[in-house]
């Protein structure tokens, strides 16, 4: 049973966004995500040793009902504690700080990127100058330089953060250091720290996002972690105080599988419940339509393949004795597979459950927003797929063999490095204008292709039921089907009978599949059943010409109220876990 199996039924987690004030919205993550932080309760070793707990932590579909909590977790545990963990060995003083983050008692951010420094981070332009009296004098010297993204506006629980920034001791670049700054004290910004709300995401739950300055902010020599030398390496010195962006990268790729769950299993309950009315007279369920059922089963077995990648994934991510290079690649393998096929999932089943697909209350299209963030955070898609496509192809380390050389994804792995080896050749280097136009544009390609390769190798060797296996790869086969009917000679027609023989395979055993993925206790969707949606529909606001129900105050929990708006807080009791309070909704008269 997963930690959260109990707290995914409480009110907390169940949707009432309505009334609720935007800004107050995105303080409901917080509560959500210090629920699951307790359900949870990971400790300093689960941090360092990435337990089990810890990847189950990343991989929970709770994060189905609200993807901001997700990421303030990730934050909070992957970057912030771990990051106070690698120091705290030598450094003792930490404990007391990373004991409050991982009891959740403080906010744990992680301010890294730049508004003008992306990928090329390293080049970042905030500083920490070493005073006479042995203080940092932190500053944000340039507009370009603010922190971008993470939340640091005051929530009502104090709030910290690594803050990385250039090192300036006795007039010299000693290279990007870590330091723990404190941010708010829940209520007010910290003295010379300033944050700037940026606009909400599109479509994604609600998220403080924030730029964050230092004008001059005195920070005592303990708040610098590790030690003040310039090292020999500087570029590797930082990409050392970095690595929990590796970790993070396969961390955020966890989301995929259960994001595949929630999704297929809403798409397939909806499609069994909405008819149609067919040439005899009969309501005939929508799943029942070859365009319907395909796109569901398809997500379906990509959960399950997914499931096995990320198992064999993380064995090799957490094998210390591998080359780091290799293990960081194969993060960024993971998180590229994992976030292209939830992402096309999400963005088919949600058409597929038309216009009630659009809603967010339906959870598709807000999981589809939510993962948006985490295609980007700790590296974009397209930039890791550069990175490590471009050092795989200049074989400076390679990925684990595949078990299987004879099947149709190895081929189109091996067909495609051969393909961009060839080109790579009559290239002066890998920074020409050449490599530019005619490698850089296929690099996702490449990862994809590994990926894919990987996924159904993991999926082999864990015995996953053969038409799941069969179905991931025809939904492989099509992403680029000119290769297989160029290379390979299978024809259009041929996929498609891949395909179909698959989806043949899996439907009579449908409801099977849906029960082994267990994930109808986060699902808080109303169009999966008759019973939700008529809950649903009779507690929408409600106008009409007959006196009656024009908006419930009762039922609403607003009371009427003969003075001026104002807001009052909204609660919600639970046996198990206490009162809490979600937001605020305006209180006016009605």
């Amino acid at each position: 049973m997963r930690p959260t199996y109990h707290l995914a039924h409480t009110p907390l987690f169940q949707p009432h966004t309505k009334d609720i004030p935007l800004q107050h919205r995105a303080r409901i993550s917080y509560e959500r995500a210090k629920q699951v932080a307790k359900a949870y309760a990971l400790t300093p070793a689960d941090i360092l040793t990435l337990s089990h707990k810890f990847w189950q932590l990343h991989s929970d579909p709770i994060f189905g009902v609200d993807g901001a909590a997700a990421t303030l977790l990730t934050l909070q545990y992957n970057c912030c504690a771990g990051t106070l963990a690698m120091f705290a060995p030598e450094q003792p003083a930490i404990d007391d700080i990373l004991r409050l983050v991982l009891a959740y008692e403080v906010i744990g951010m992680f301010c890294l990127t730049e508004v003008g420094h992306g990928l090329d981070v390293i080049h970042m332009e905030t500083t920490a100058t070493l005073l006479e009296n042995g203080e940092f004098d932190l500053h944000t010297p340039l507009e370009r330089a603010a922190k971008y993204m993470p939340p640091t506006a005051p929530v009502g629980i104090p709030c910290i953060a690594i803050v990385f920034a250039r090192a300036i001791i006795r007039g010299e670049d000693c290279g990007i250091k870590p330091f723990v700054v404190d941010i708010n004290d829940g209520y007010r910004m910290a003295p010379g720290v300033t944050c700037k709300l940026l606009p909400q995401r599109g479509g994604a739950r609600p998220f403080n996002h924030s730029l964050t300055y230092f004008n001059h902010v005195r920070l005592p020599y303990s708040a610098l972690l590790g030690t003040a030398d310039k090292p020999e390496d500087a570029r590797m010195a930082f990409f050392y105080s970095i690595s929990r962006v590796a970790v993070g990268t396969i961390a955020l790729g966890s989301f995929g599988p259960p994001a595949l769950r929630v999704a297929s299993t809403i798409a397939a309950r909806y499609s069994m419940r909405r008819t149609v009315v067919d040439p005899d007279g009969r309501r005939k369920p929508i799943i029942e339509f070859r365009t319907q059922k395909t796109p569901i089963i398809t997500a379906l077995a990509q959960s399950f393949v997914l499931d096995a990648m990320h198992a064999r994934a993380i064995a090799l991510f957490r094998d210390v004795s591998a080359d780091f290079r290799v293990r960081h690649a194969m993060a960024a393998i993971h998180k590229v597979t994992m976030i292209q096929h939830a992402q096309a999932a999400n963005l088919m089943l949600g058409d597929r459950c038309g216009a009630q697909g659009l809603f967010e209350v339906n959870q598709i299209t807000a999981i589809h927003s939510d993962m948006r963030g985490s295609a980007i955070a700790e590296g974009d898609l397209l930039g890791i797929s550069i990175r490590f496509a471009t050092e795989l192809l200049l074989q400076r380390y390679s990925m684990p063999a595949t078990d299987d050389p004879t099947g149709f994804l190895a081929k189109h792995e091996e067909g495609i490095f051969t393909e961009l080896r060839a080109a790579l050749v009559c290239m002066k280097h890998h920074r020409s204008d050449d490599f530019d136009r005619m490698v850089l544009p296929e690099c996702f390609n490449l990862i994809q292709a590994i990926g894919h390769r990987m996924a159904y190798d993991a999926a082999v060797a864990a015995k996953l039921d053969r038409c799941l296996i069969d179905m991931y790869v025809a939904s492989c086969v099509k992403l680029d089907s000119a290769w297989y009917v160029e290379n390979l000679g299978l024809s259009r027609k041929d996929q498609r009978e891949m395909e179909n023989r698959a989806v043949d395979a899996i439907y009579p055993r449908l409801e099977e599949f849906l029960g082994r993925m267990d994930v109808s206790r986060y699902i808080t969707a109303p169009i999966v059943s008759e019973e939700r949606w008529n809950t649903f529909v009779a507690r929408l606001p409600t106008f009409s010409n007959s006196g009656e129900n024009q908006c419930d105050a009762s039922e609403s929990g607003i009371e009427d109220d003969a003075g001026g708006p104002l807001y009052i807080n909204l609660y919600a009791q639970d046996a198990e876990f206490g009162r809490h309070v979600l937001g605020t909704v305006p209180k006016s008269r009605l």
